[in-house]
């Protein structure tokens, strides 16, 4: 037991145990409340509320509430137990007084609490039906208070919720259930970390792994860098891994300050902590030697992918600069005040020495304390295998640093650039640009042959994607110089703006490849002369987006606040619609996911078809960078790669409304528009390098021919002009299927214009290369369903798990508006029953195996239908098989919960028909 050996936790078992009602005959089901009564009895420290408590019209006196606080603690204190008694005694009846006196005033939970907090003090003195009956009623009463009153509220809506399970003989799974909403009542009040660590600790006691994951994903959303909850799932979950990003703002031996995990986004940063100390500086030798043997020299000397970063626990002057620059390291040295005893070393690191690895998005992996020193060869391995692990790779951390410098900004995916119309003053336009709008050229602009240099070094996706790190730095390189010759050959342009943008741009492109402060630096000098100078309303949210973080980097108060404060545009000028995806990398910036997410959410909301936005939607829709984004750089063990194969191949479509339009032309020369031409299907679409290019949904022929219904097609976007190649290559083809006595290949083939320059592609974040396959699943409309990109792995099955999932949904679109007979027409046709083989069926057919998702969504109809049993039969079957997948990848899964939801709802009906015959 937990309270075993603690005379305190032993007496709060006890008034736990009291407050419910239980005793010990009541057996094993009240036992199990009672030990779960142990856990958070643990942390029933109510809150005394002070005089600076909610204070408004007609609130009862904080002299009076501190008078009761005072009285109530000397009561508690007492030295005597016929003095507790008597103290106690006269605390409640004070409190009921005063409750009595002011029953409608907005202050009267803070005497309420009072009141709770001497009725526990006496169901533990006396433990009569009477005192139990009034403590309960006064935690009713507490429910009703509002959130500012949460810190009193949640002790008395656990131990009410708990006794009424206990009372109704719940068992573990029905009070596992109800802690779930009980916690979410709790986000974003003063004591929501607390709520999920007492209902984290009772899974853990109840020894249940589907409220453990729950509650693990619930601080994953929520609490990511929250110091308190990372050491509290080091300490309490033994054994696990847990992503959590680096979070701290530290001092630099150059005397400036840096912020995490912002100053270390974009790249994969080994963050080093070090003591000079024992055998210290030998062990930093070794790691260092292991560096060199497995990096090459340009990485070595140019940290474009992989960046070190020391942190010294000496409190040495120098933060160990010196040393570092001795053994020929030119790394950034941190200071680290007080070493050990450092919050940041107790929360992430525990060990010396010690490598932590953060990954391009800031995330770090909390694992088990261990060894401190790796075993000969060992860095060897380690570095071998980080550099060739996801987040170090070229197109992933192109893609991700093209982002977090917010190239998307100035560049234009509609067509060539227009000095008159540039990327940012269309972000200012929700509904597009006509010549009206367009910006007036005068004499004293700068030259467009100018403007258009300095364009052309910024390219667009998937180009810019495929560039090297060499090339792509040359390229920035070259920007800022072009920019900074025209900022003064035309100080007085009246478009000066535009070339200052896009040196800001370049500078926190360049910032993000080298790590180097410097460029940061630059970078908001010229977002500050950028707006100190006259610029069109809206078009400066590049510069405010790079002061923006000037401000996060030495910010000592909530960084929330800057963030909010750079979002919130005044209503009389213009807001560009980038804003809010800039407002999200800004909260990346302070690892803060929750906030992240709700800017994202706003983009996506609002603005997912402008095109000064498509780049920026195609990366935060995209499954790849979804995954990885608050993924831990861990990949041991074997479920690892079945678990991210799993995320890439479910149905769920987009949660953004992107809608695709363009004319293309068929092989034999006829136009093709989408949405227009889609005739009414749910299409998948291929996109082709060329044609040797080796389709992936032909292999998906069979399932889209054997489907009941003709609302499927294939349609293949090749992306070169070359017809008669592509003719050639589909002829070879279908004439090895004859031979094979295989079906042709009869999809539509259309060419796209202008190849990866084509609107569609960076729309859609096309990625091309070899062994790569992008596909978008698009309904009849034109509305995107999903996309899969050429990041994503391909061992998925997302293609019939998108249509699949369609399938699913428009059976539960047909029910929820009621229409029984169009749910029971798709249902029954997926998966027909008492399936006969037709008359010219061959002697080895065999009847149509039925999917999950198919089950899953005839089992719904029955309910519908009201035949129970049938209902009951399909949703066990599709049970078992979603369990079984879970169980493959050792995870509890959404598609689990929704099953066994469906599944137990259906028996409920079941017992209650059965109930009442």
């Amino acid at each position: 037991m937990i309270h075993k050996g603690c005379p305190h936790l032993t007496s709060l078992f006890s008034l736990a145990q009291q407050s419910i009602g239980c005793s010990v005959s009541t057996g094993v089901r009240m036992r199990a409340c009672i030990t779960t009564s142990v856990v958070y009895a643990v942390f029933l420290v109510s809150t005394l509320f002070t005089a600076t408590q909610v204070v408004a019209q007609q609130s009862i006196p904080a002299e009076k509430i501190e008078t009761l606080q005072t009285q109530l603690s000397e009561a508690i204190t007492a030295s005597s137990s016929a003095r507790k008694k008597l103290g106690v005694r006269r605390a409640i009846r004070a409190c009921e007084a005063l409750l009595e006196e002011n029953e409608a005033s907005p202050n009267r939970f803070a005497v309420l609490g009072l009141l709770f907090q001497a009725q526990q003090a006496q169901v533990k003195l006396d433990n009569s039906a009477t005192n139990r009956r009034a403590f309960l009623t006064t935690c009713e009463k507490l429910l009703a208070a509002p959130d500012e009153y949460a810190a009193v509220r949640l002790d008395a809506d656990l131990l009410l919720s708990q006794a009424k399970l206990a009372q109704q003989g719940a068992d573990q799974k029905a009070r596992a259930q109800a802690i779930k909403p009980l916690v979410q009542r709790y986000l974003g009040t003063e004591v929501d970390t607390k709520a999920v660590r007492v209902a984290l600790t009772m899974g853990i006691e109840m020894g249940d792994a589907g409220l453990i994951g729950h509650l693990r994903q619930v601080i994953a959303e929520e609490f990511p860098g929250d110091r308190e909850m990372i050491n509290f799932q080091r300490d309490k979950l033994a054994g696990q891994v847990f992503g959590a990003p680096f979070i701290g703002q530290f001092k630099g031996a150059d005397g400036k300050a840096y912020r995490f995990p912002m100053d270390a986004l974009g790249k994969t940063t080994a963050l080093y902590f070090w003591t000079k100390e024992g055998d210290g500086i030998e062990a930093l030798k070794e790691m260092v030697a292991g560096w060199n043997i497995v990096s090459s020299e340009a990485e070595r000397n140019t940290p474009l992918r992989y960046q070190f970063i020391s942190f010294n626990l000496d409190n040495l002057p120098d933060a160990g600069a010196s040393i570092l620059s001795e053994l020929g390291l030119d790394w950034p040295a941190l200071h680290l005040p007080s070493g050990t005893e450092h919050p940041v070393y107790k929360t992430y690191v525990r060990n010396t020495p010690k490598l932590l690895t953060m990954t391009p998005s800031g995330y770090t992996a909390m694992v088990m304390s261990g060894s401190t020193r790796v075993k000969p060869g060992g860095w060897e391995r380690s570095f071998g295998s980080s550099l060739a692990r996801v987040w170090t790779k070229q197109d992933y951390t192109a893609q991700t640093r093209a982002m977090l410098s917010g190239e998307f900004t100035v560049v234009d995916l509609t067509g060539a650039f227009d000095p008159t119309a540039p990327p940012e003053w269309q972000a200012i336009h929700e509904t597009g640009i006509d010549s009206a709008k367009k910006l007036t050229r005068t004499s004293t602009s700068v030259p467009e042959d100018t403007l258009n240099v300095i364009q052309a070094c910024f390219l667009k996706p998937p180009t810019r994607y495929e560039q090297s790190y060499e090339q792509i730095h040359a390229r920035f390189r070259r920007a800022n110089e072009l920019c900074q010759q025209a900022i003064t050959a035309h100080p007085q342009a009246e478009d000066l703006w535009i070339v200052r943008n896009r040196r800001i741009v370049a500078l926190l492109a360049l910032w993000k490849i080298e790590g180097k402060r410097q460029h940061f630096d630059a970078a908001a000098q010229e977002a500050q002369a950028t707006l100190d100078n006259d610029c069109p309303a809206g078009t400066d949210v590049i510069a405010r987006f790079c002061l923006a973080r000037q401000t996060l980097r030495s910010h000592e108060g909530d960084a929330r606040d800057v963030i909010e404060e750079f979002a919130q545009v005044d209503s009389t000028k213009p807001r560009a619609v980038t804003t809010d995806t800039l407002a999200s990398l800004l909260a990346l910036d302070i690892g803060d996911r929750a906030l992240h997410e709700r800017y994202r959410r706003a983009s996506l909301d609002q603005y997912a078809n402008h095109p000064a936005l498509w780049t920026a939607t195609a990366c935060q829709l995209d499954r790849y960078h979804r995954y990885w984004l608050y993924h831990p750089p861990f990949t041991a063990g074997w479920t690892y790669g079945r678990r991210m194969d799993y995320f890439f191949g479910i149905g769920d479509h987009e949660n953004a409304e992107r809608r695709i339009k363009g004319e293309f032309m068929t092989l034999d020369g006829k136009p093709f528009r989408i949405p227009e031409d889609l005739n009414g299907q749910f299409t998948m679409l291929e996109f082709l390098q060329d044609a040797a290019a080796n389709p992936r949904l032909r292999r998906y022929g069979t399932f889209v021919n054997q489907r009941p219904f003709d609302d499927v097609q294939t349609v293949y976007a090749v992306l070169d002009d070359d017809a008669k190649a592509m003719r050639e290559a589909l002829e070879t083809y279908n004439q090895e299927q004859l031979k094979r006595k295989q079906p042709p290949d009869s999809s539509t083939y259309i060419l796209v214009p202008d190849g990866l320059d084509h609107p569609i592609v960076g729309q859609l974040n096309v990625t091309p290369g070899e062994k790569r396959n992008n596909i978008a699943f698009l309904h009849s409309d034109g509305r995107v369903a999903a996309f899969k990109s050429g990041l994503t792995a391909g061992r998925s099955t997302m293609a019939q798990s998108v249509v699949e999932w369609n399938d699913e949904q428009l059976v539960d679109d047909a029910l929820a508006r009621g229409d029984l007979k169009e749910a029971q027409r798709l249902a029954f046709a997926h998966a027909p029953v008492n399936q006969q083989p037709p008359p010219d069926a061959p002697k080895n057919w065999k009847p149509k195996e039925i999917g999950t998702v198919h089950l899953r969504a005839r089992a719904k109809v029955y309910a519908a239908m009201g035949e129970w049993e049938l209902a009951k039969e399909d949703a066990q079957a599709a049970y078992l098989a979603i369990n079984s997948k879970a169980g493959h990848i050792s995870m509890r899964t959404d598609d689990l919960d929704e099953i066994e939801k469906l599944r137990d709802s259906i028996q409920a009906e079941l017992n209650q028909s059965a109930a009442g015959k």
